[in-house]
């Protein structure tokens, strides 16, 4: 039987008032106008009224939710991790490790491979290294003792765990020998991105040239914007070839430069992420993350005693929602950023991110208020 939903249908180029989406077995059949022609009635019909049917939001960063990280390597932390991000409307995403060894990175891939076995209720989508190749006057809140140059060795090792897995390695160009193996990961199908990086603006430039096409949530970990020396933000935003990373939360990019990112890139370069971590959906308090000391208070996670930011407790349903509130763009502009964007970074454009005839049916429904109240998986609901 045939599944339609009805309500504000949002699609790439427009939103549609009235809307109706046929979903059969786990594709999108049609998208049709009811007032054109009436829904076949033999159908099963849920209207959702004036709330809007989305595409399913894709969030390419993500390391923990619910007190469980994603370097647990084991399936009951991804799934209960999903099942925090599939309330916020995601249903598909990267789980991501910080800088660690070999070994701990590999056995995070192992379960990660194994995911498609499972009734996960959202589904990864690959993998995302942030780490060990950074710089590490830029580290951040992750744990230097692991921050290394990478070798050869490091990307047969990386790359055989990951298998058939879409992999998104960050790097700092300018460090050791970084730049002149980016051309051999590019070779075994691997997403560079730029991060926790120093780099000058020529660095930065170079590192580009050699195939980085994605920013590692930018401005964050990143030597500052300087008038004299742009440095890494300045050639990301310079570039049309990089798709940069925004935590949209107001504490880790004002609204204001939010705004510039978006003016000067288009928002057809820019993808919303969470940077989810493990205090994620707990509430305020003291945690532990990393073996280090953690306090979450009004929307911020900082290393206890610092200022340190360390990855954030966003939901991607409100990151949408900021970035409709703060900015001048359609809302179907909007959700393209938690979409189509991040499924055009992975090379999955053709069957994710989008509501259109052949692709799956992960769609998000929510009403005026970015409220989550529906999800559907594979055309299957979620809540």
């Amino acid at each position: 039987m045939k599944t339609v939903l009805t309500g504000q249908v949002i699609l790439p180029g427009k939103v549609l008032s009235h809307g109706a989406v046929v979903i059969e077995g786990d594709r999108i059949s049609e998208i049709f106008d009811p007032r054109d022609r009436p829904v076949d009635k033999e159908s099963y019909i849920i209207d959702f009224g004036t709330h809007f049917i989305s595409p399913g939001f894709i969030d390419l960063h993500v390391h923990g939710a619910h007190g469980r990280n994603v370097m647990d390597a084991d399936m009951e932390s991804l799934n209960l991790i999903g099942s925090h991000l599939i309330r916020s409307g995601v249903t598909g995403f990267l789980p991501t490790t910080v800088s660690s060894s070999l070994d701990t990175m590999a056995d995070t891939m192992a379960t990660v491979k194994q995911a498609p076995g499972f009734p996960l209720v959202c589904k990864p989508l690959g993998v995302y290294l942030e780490g060990p190749y950074l710089n590490p006057r830029q580290k951040g809140a992750q744990d230097s003792r692991f921050i290394k140059e990478m070798t050869e060795r490091d990307i047969d090792v990386l790359t055989e765990s990951a298998g058939c897995l879409k992999m998104v390695l960050t790097v700092a160009p300018e460090v050791g020998q970084n730049l002149k193996f980016i051309p051999r990961l590019l070779e075994l199908g691997v997403i560079v991105a730029i991060g926790h990086s120093a780099a000058t603006y020529e660095q930065t430039l170079a590192g580009i040239g050699s195939g980085i096409t994605h920013a590692t949530h930018l401005f964050n970990a990143m030597k500052p914007f300087h008038h004299r020396e742009p440095g890494a933000v300045g050639a990301i935003l310079d570039s049309d070839r990089v798709v940069a990373e925004i935590i949209a939360d107001g504490v880790h990019v004002h609204p204001a430069t939010l705004n510039l990112v978006i003016e000067k890139k288009g928002f057809e370069r820019v993808c919303l992420v969470s940077d989810s971590v493990d205090p994620a959906g707990l509430g305020d308090g003291n945690f532990t993350l990393w073996n280090s000391p953690v306090e979450v208070k009004c929307g911020r996670v900082v290393l206890r005693g610092t200022t340190t930011l360390a990855g954030s407790i966003l939901r991607m349903n409100q990151a949408v929602k900021n970035v409709f509130e703060w900015t001048d763009l359609a809302l179907n502009q909007v959700v393209q950023m938690a979409s189509l964007i991040p499924a055009r970074v992975l090379g999955l454009a053709e069957r994710l991110g989008s509501i259109a005839e052949g692709k799956y049916a992960n769609l998000a429904v929510f009403d005026q208020e970015f409220r989550i109240l529906q999800n559907f998986v594979l055309g299957k609901p979620m809540l």
